[in-house]
């Protein structure tokens, strides 16, 4: 939210081409200053066992002091302090009628300190220190269609920033590296503005395979259990019954979770809490089931919410497919969506939104439910399967909602 607001106001003062060069710098002081704050706590943890630690502190804070860098808060309020004083200095010089040069704005960015930080990265670490930068959650809450392109664009240099460092850091003979987390959509974007495509690894991270989501359950009950030489099926019937409504107890459990670890993850917890409520000595079927069907209220109640940031529509919406039956049309859905208060104009996006949530999925002229997992989460690959469906278009309502639809 704050990136948003900085690029915003930023865009107001300054045309692309210094945008650009102003953001890549921007991007850069703030990892820095980043690994400068990590140096700094690692440094504090090591006072009583290191002498040296104390006087690497003194330098850092007094770097952190000259170039009046602010180390309280979190992250977001450092982004949030960096950028208004970056808005204040270029409100300032255009009133004075000065030229923003990319000197001019590297200057106000870096505020003269930029070498001096490096060094003092490049003396407290050394050709072993191996440094690693992980970011996340920079699209959580950007719409799943219309997003700006001037975002993309500050994740491009964003990474490109990360690119330069790695260079300059390799010059010292410092090793670096870092991974962003994105989204899919916000990935397929990102590859579309950027000229150099496939420079920067990539690693996709699509939970659609139960056999992922199945070694994700496995690594846990080895790691609680102790077991570490044991197959997934004997641990597995060690504590949970063997089926539920009539089959595979871990597949029933995978088909109500929207293929996402942290579902999945949630009812075999609630499984597992049911059957101690009742003191039951393994899993029961109707645990499973009353843990599905848990789920699934708590889907109808919250996952509204998280649509809801993105795309700015009630949070309530999940609950105007109650009462539904399992097999739908695209008619059927908008009615009760329209009815429920959203407007005509956004019916369509809506419904789009039931879609890449895997709220929705297409039914095949065969009687296959495909949802957006099915198609490694591409909308696009999803339209067009539906656009060369011979028969007249009909949609499934996912499992894991349809338990507190009913």
């Amino acid at each position: 939210h704050q990136l948003s607001l900085f690029r915003q106001e930023l865009l107001k003062l300054l045309d692309i081409g210094v945008f650009d060069h102003t953001l890549a710098a921007f991007w850069y002081f703030v990892f820095l200053t980043e690994m400068l704050f990590t140096i700094q706590r690692e440094k504090r943890h090591k006072l009583q066992s290191d002498p040296s630690a104390l006087v690497a502190l003194s330098d850092i804070e007094d770097i952190l002091t000259e170039f009046d860098i602010a180390s309280s808060g979190d992250f977001t309020a450092r982004i949030n302090r960096l950028s208004k004083s970056i808005l204040f200095e270029i409100t300032s010089a255009k009133t004075q009628n000065k030229t923003l040069s990319p000197d001019i704005l590297t200057n106000i960015v870096f505020k003269g300190g930029i070498n001096k930080i490096k060094q003092i990265i490049v003396q407290n670490t050394s050709p072993k220190t191996q440094i690693v930068l992980l970011f996340d959650n920079i699209d959580k809450g950007w719409p799943t269609q219309g997003v700006e392109a001037f975002d993309v664009r500050m994740i491009r240099l964003m990474i490109e920033s990360l690119e330069k460092i790695r260079r300059d850091l390799h010059n010292a003979e410092r090793d670096m590296f870092s991974v962003v987390f994105l989204r899919n959509d916000i990935y397929e974007l990102l590859v579309e503005q950027t000229p150099d495509r496939g420079k920067a690894g990539q690693i996709r991270i699509d939970w659609n395979d139960p056999i992922k989501l199945r070694m994700v359950i496995w690594r846990r009950l080895q790691d609680s259990t102790g077991k570490d030489n044991a197959p997934f099926p004997a641990l597995w019937l060690d504590y949970f019954a063997p089926t539920a409504m009539g089959m595979d107890s871990f597949e029933y459990c995978v088909q109500h979770c929207l293929m996402r670890p942290r579902f999945l993850l949630t009812i075999i917890e609630n499984a597992i809490a049911n059957a101690i409520n009742r003191n039951n000595p393994i899993v029961s079927e109707e645990d499973f089931i009353d843990a599905v069907r848990q789920h699934s209220n708590y889907l109808i109640s919250e996952f509204g919410f998280e649509i809801r940031d993105v795309s700015g529509l009630s949070s309530d919406i999940l609950y105007e497919l109650i009462g539904l039956p399992k097999i739908v049309t695209k008619e059927m859905i908008t009615k009760r969506f329209h009815e429920g208060g959203i407007s005509e104009e956004k019916l369509d996006y809506a419904f789009e939104l039931m879609l890449w949530y895997g709220v929705l999925g297409f039914v095949k002229p065969d009687g296959n439910e495909k949802y957006i997992y099915d198609y490694d989460y591409s909308i696009k690959r999803l339209y067009a399967d539906m656009r060369h469906s011979d028969s007249s278009l009909q949609f499934a309502i996912n499992p894991a909602l349809m338990a507190a639809l009913k």
